[in-house]
């Protein structure tokens, strides 16, 4: 194609010079010293002049050969990895449904000691534990976790993982140092803040476990006040991805009291067993819920 665009060039002063001609013909035999020529010979002439320059192209163009070449446009479609923390495998499985492991590979935890157990018993690995002993609604920002990036404060922390299903567990703490309003309203604000910076995060929000009868610290009365206040507030929010898990229901004994059997002792704090029962039937609970095809499964 260069070759023959460099040989065009150059037969064009060739054209050029025939058309020139031409036209000067023309002038001439419309010159006043001259006899007039037949009707309509100058348009004759000229188009004699435009078929020896077409001729001249024809000629000059026939010795090359084109190729037409199609051009496909690909359309390529970004994909946004999550997190390298988001899916970890704990030491510890549980659960009944076929789900269970899907679930707790990207499970993360955070709250107060009842929810630092998880990760205690290996329910939930190291990475994906935000909970300390004593956090509360109303003195969470006093505490920082560390969770691969230096101190934090928990909702940072969450963020840094950026977990697919995060359960919330905090609560026992305000029971006696708290009101139920200013707790959910601090509750509230916190998950609007993990929704706000993650928009794909599932969140469950646990309500408060019972104690067992002869324990003194709370009262199960007290705690079940909460943990309504804690189910209207999910209801309120109305959010596909944030939903209530009556775990008060799932551990307690006819008598609505911690079964004995749950507690590591003091009638507050839970054991193995009772863990295995609260993720067996959180993950039943998931599989009523979109959560899996919202993560992705």
């Amino acid at each position: 194609m260069k070759n023959f665009l460099y040989s065009l060039r150059s037969k064009a002063h060739i054209i050029c010079f025939i058309l020139f001609m031409s036209i000067i013909s023309l002038f001439s035999l419309t010159s006043a010293d001259m006899p007039a020529p037949p009707p309509r010979c100058a348009d004759t002439v000229l188009v004699s002049a435009m078929n020896s320059a077409s001729e001249a192209i024809s000629e000059e163009m026939s010795q090359y050969t084109f190729t037409t070449t199609t051009v496909t446009t690909t359309t390529t479609t970004t994909t946004v990895s999550v997190s390298p923390y988001a899916v970890c495998a704990p030491t510890t499985y549980t659960g009944s449904s076929p789900n269970s492991h899907f679930y707790q590979d990207r499970l993360a935890v955070a709250g107060d000691s009842l929810a630092l157990g998880l990760d205690v018993y290996g329910f939930v690995p190291d990475i994906h534990n935000i909970a300390g002993e004593s956090v509360s609604m109303w003195n969470l920002d006093y505490f920082t976790f560390d969770v691969g990036a230096g101190e934090m404060g928990l909702i940072d922390a969450v963020e840094y993982i950026h977990p697919q299903l995060l359960y919330i567990s905090i609560g026992m703490n305000d029971v006696n140092m708290n009101y139920p309003e200013p707790y959910v309203t601090r509750y509230r604000e916190v998950i609007d803040e993990l929704i706000r910076r993650m928009p794909d995060i599932n969140i469950v929000v646990a309500s408060i476990t019972p104690v067992c009868s002869y324990c003194e610290v709370v009262r199960n009365d007290i705690i079940r006040e909460y943990n309504a206040a804690l189910e209207q507030m999910v209801k309120d929010m109305d959010s596909p991805q944030v939903i209530y898990f009556d775990v008060y229901s799932v551990v307690c004994d006819e008598n609505l009291d911690l079964r004995e059997d749950y507690t590591s002792g003091d009638g507050l704090h839970l054991y193995i067993p009772c863990y295995n029962d609260i993720l067996s039937a959180l993950f039943d609970l998931l599989d009523t819920t979109d959560f899996k095809a919202r993560m992705g499964g």
